[in-house]
């Protein structure tokens, strides 16, 4: 067996256990507190690239994804997901943000409240 083969079939795994971790870590669960604690932390990081109503539709310096359409998300819209694109950022535009938060928990807000911009049916299915 080459290397190359080798190494993905070592990663795969590693992938899935890494982003399980993460969701069944998730110390805000999704409620009105941790939506309205969210929301705050995203007026104060956010609303530069991604607009106050989470569209990204004014002119950035970058490539904002809308946040209101999880199908439109480059690294995935799973809660694992987002906090791993807003702690290690995300592409070539967002960069990491958890050295500006206080604790992991407060990404995990931010995660809700962005979650809070999508519809019911989409919150469900994911």
């Amino acid at each position: 067996m080459s290397f190359s083969i080798l190494l993905r079939l070592l990663t795969v795994p590693l992938l899935v256990i890494s982003a399980a971790s993460i969701q069944a870590e998730a110390p805000a669960p999704y409620s009105e507190e941790s939506v309205a604690k969210g929301s705050q932390l995203y007026l104060h990081f956010c609303t530069e690239c991604h607009g106050k109503d989470g569209r990204a539709l004014m002119d950035v310096i970058s490539d904002a994804t809308d946040l209101t359409d999880p199908e439109a998300y480059y690294n995935g819209s799973t809660r694992a997901d987002m906090y791993r694109s807003i702690a290690d950022g995300a592409g070539v535009g967002m960069p990491p943000w958890k050295s500006q938060f206080k604790g992991e928990q407060d990404m995990w807000h931010l995660v809700n409240f962005i979650r809070s911009l999508w519809t019911a049916e989409q919150r469900a299915a994911l």
